[in-house]
């Protein structure tokens, strides 16, 4: 299993019980691929820094996650078909960082 940091740009549009479903329906994805999720943050609403499609905004939330890299494949192409996903990114790491991140730390 590789260890991989995911970040998850999820609408500004949609409602906390929609957001909630998501991150569930992205963890059922995770352990559907025999993946594990480590830890997770949730990182607030925050400003994009450039415009994308008609968002300036978006709940941005970040994972730590070991997964067979092969499988990162699957999940790109489950997470690019809903359209509540801005954007995403899966970021190979040979270590996890400790949390709580820098990120989670501004929030406060």
């Amino acid at each position: 299993m590789n260890k991989f940091e995911a970040v998850l740009l999820i609408s500004p549009e949609i409602s906390t019980t929609s957001k909630k479903n998501l991150i569930d329906q992205f963890t059922k994805l995770i352990n559907d691929n025999s993946g594990n999720i480590i830890n997770n943050e949730d990182w607030g609403l925050k400003d994009l820094s450039y415009k994308i499609g008609n968002f300036t905004k978006a709940f941005y939330n970040f994972f730590q996650i070991e997964i067979d890299g092969v499988k990162i494949e699957n999940l790109n192409k489950n997470l690019t078909q809903n359209e509540s996903f801005i954007r995403h990114i899966f970021i190979k790491v040979d270590k996890h960082q400790e949390l709580p991140t820098k990120l989670d730390n501004e929030k406060k």
